[in-house]
């Protein structure tokens, strides 16, 4: 018998705690040192923007998370526009705030696109045991009945996808689902006896772990589903049903 909530579920949330409170105490500490007036103007400016924000935060997921993918984009973004206020250049961020963003975004679907699932394996679109999901300004609902899942990738620009995996089998090993969602979101319905570890980073977003916990139920053994990837000013929804 085993908990829904197992140790490596709780393992994550414990990790994600501790890059938060991090957060917390570096900044309180920068606070304390502005208020006493240690930092001249000019670095106030620095330190206290909002691209700077987003590159501490960068550093601190890339340095507490095994998914670099995060911090490198957080710490990506907030570099551009930070770089023109430490330099004083003169211009008008807001005019390559979205071309920043589109390409970055665009850099990070080819990446998740390339990358190999574990054990070397990689997605076949013939294989009826992978989800590609692609969802931009639209949305779709999916059933999956297969008997032998081995994980996929979900997308979702400007929309939203719900992908129902109640009547499927996971294959044995570990199953990865990658999820990138930004101004979008995605719902994933799994069965309350599988093996579920759900490792989605949230930045200016939501993810929600809802799954119906049971009273006893028996673990398949060898067969586990990761539920990784990227939530941007978006949601993702893990839920199950008794």
């Amino acid at each position: 018998m085993k908990h829904h909530y197992h140790h490596k579920d709780q393992e994550s949330r414990q990790n994600n705690r501790i890059i938060f409170g991090v957060f917390l105490i570096l900044f309180g500490c920068l606070l304390v040192l502005k208020n006493m007036g240690v930092f001249s103007y000019y670095m106030k400016d620095i330190i206290f923007s909002w691209p700077a924000l987003l590159v501490g935060l960068g550093a601190l997921f890339f340095a507490g998370k095994k998914d670099k993918t995060t911090g490198l984009i957080l710490m990506g973004v907030g570099g551009v526009f930070l770089l023109p206020i430490i330099f004083d250049w003169g211009f008008d961020w807001r005019g390559v705030f979205w071309p920043v963003i589109l390409i970055v975004v665009g850099i990070f679907i080819i990446r998740k696109r390339n990358e190999c699932m574990p054990e070397g394996r990689k997605i076949d679109s013939n294989d009826t045991g992978y989800i590609d999901e692609l969802n931009v300004f639209g949305g779709g609902e999916k059933m999956i009945n297969t008997k032998n899942f081995k994980g996929g990738k979900i997308t979702c620009l400007f929309g939203g996808s719900e992908i129902n995996l109640t009547n499927a089998d996971l294959a044995e090993g570990i199953n990865v689902i990658d999820v990138f969602a930004m101004f979008g979101g995605c719902v994933l319905i799994v069965p309350s006896d599988w093996d579920v570890k759900v490792e989605v980073s949230a930045v200016l977003g939501g993810v929600a772990d809802k799954r119906m916990p049971t009273a006893n139920y028996v673990v398949e053994p060898k067969k586990e589903l990761v539920i990784k990837g990227l939530v941007a000013l978006g949601g993702c929804e893990i839920k199950s049903y008794k």
